[in-house]
């Protein structure tokens, strides 16, 4: 009888013993679950924090670009490019975009006039009309 209670009792202790290792082991994947959800949200939370700081440091420079485009300087330097407005105290030259080639032109033709051919003059109003009107 004795070694039938110690049968039950040792079969007992062996079921006892595998559900506390399945708990074991319930636990632990449970807890690795946990860990890696863990280490997922705190990589969002890097990655989240990097983008804020980007976002700021973009928001100071588009600030400081603000402040430079509502400056007087800015202002009048804009109304001197693009309207040709100019200050009471100032003298405004205009410089054509072909004077360097003209004096280029010139200087050949004064070095060696036999191989360049003479070019043919226009009218004085030919030349006024191309003065004011073409570039």
């Amino acid at each position: 009888m004795l070694r039938n209670k110690f049968k039950i009792g040792s079969f007992f202790a062996k079921i006892l013993l595998l559900v506390a290792f399945v708990a074991l082991v319930l636990i632990f994947i449970s807890i690795a679950k946990e860990t890696y959800k863990k280490n997922q949200v705190q990589k969002e939370i890097t990655a989240l924090q990097e983008e804020a700081q980007k976002i700021s440091k973009d928001n100071v420079q588009i600030k400081e670009k603000i402040a430079y485009l509502e400056s007087p300087e800015y202002q009048i330097k804009e109304a001197k490019d693009k309207l040709g407005l100019k200050s009471p105290e100032e003298n405004v030259i205009v410089v054509k975009p072909n004077v360097g080639k003209e004096i280029e032109k010139n200087s050949l033709e004064s070095s060696s006039l036999e191989t360049i051919p003479k070019i043919k003059e226009s009218p004085n109003h030919i030349k006024w009309w191309n003065y004011f009107f073409k570039y």
